[in-house]
């Protein structure tokens, strides 16, 4: 009986580790508006940074607990991270930065999930019309590290049914609504199902607003 209680013991103090070490560099991210609503994103940085998405909030509909649901929810904001790396290289050389070790110029873009659901595959196949379907939504903020470090200038949230009705928060989410092509966003774009495939949106949809400040 003590070696099972030992072995217990263990795990959740492998669990909490796990949960520390992967949350603990998020910690110290910012999530404050610059006072001055004037005040926008330099055109055309050096490098874009990012800064990993906490994933200690909001709701986590996956179908785990415990250990399991700290190795997903690592597995998942890995796999988040490089699909927006790749979208942000296409504006400028982009890298993942500790917020403990910031330059001085260029962007940080940091952020937090909101929603994450995992859905019904089943449903999906089975009955279509939209039930089963997964959900992705997070709240972006963007911070230029030339003007302010710890206060962000632009703010909005990606996985919004209709993106009209997303008025982000903070100076500049007027565009948070628009594409390359001046289109709107929306996650019902036909790429598909499972919450793979909403990572891929997720990018896109953040690529699609900042590059809205690339000349």
């Amino acid at each position: 009986m003590p070696r099972i209680v030992a072995l217990f013991a263990s795990v959740a103090v492998m669990a909490v580790a796990t949960t520390f070490l992967l949350t603990g560099c998020t910690g110290s991210i910012h999530t404050a508006p610059l006072p001055s609503s004037q005040t926008t994103l330099t055109p055309n940085p050096p490098h874009i940074y990012i800064a990993p998405f906490d994933t200690t909030t909001g709701k986590w509909l996956v179908g785990r607990e415990g250990v399991e649901l700290v190795n997903f929810k690592q597995d998942f904001q890995t796999n988040f991270e490089l699909q927006l790396q790749n979208r942000l290289m296409k504006l400028a050389p982009t890298e993942e930065r500790w917020v403990d070790d910031l330059p001085d110029h260029g962007w940080l873009v940091a952020g937090e999930f909101i929603t994450v659901f995992q859905g019904s595959r089943a449903l999906r196949t089975l009955v279509g019309g939209g039930e089963g379907e997964t959900t992705l939504q997070a709240n972006v903020y963007v911070y230029d590290l030339s003007i302010s470090k710890t206060q962000y200038l632009l703010s909005f949230r990606t996985g919004v049914p209709d993106a009209k009705f997303d008025t982000g928060a903070g100076s500049g989410s007027a565009l948070s609504g628009l594409t390359t092509g001046g289109e709107p966003i929306t996650t019902l774009s036909g790429l598909g199902s499972g919450l793979k495939l909403d990572t891929t949106r997720t990018a896109r949809e953040i690529a699609a607003i900042l590059s809205q400040y690339i000349q």
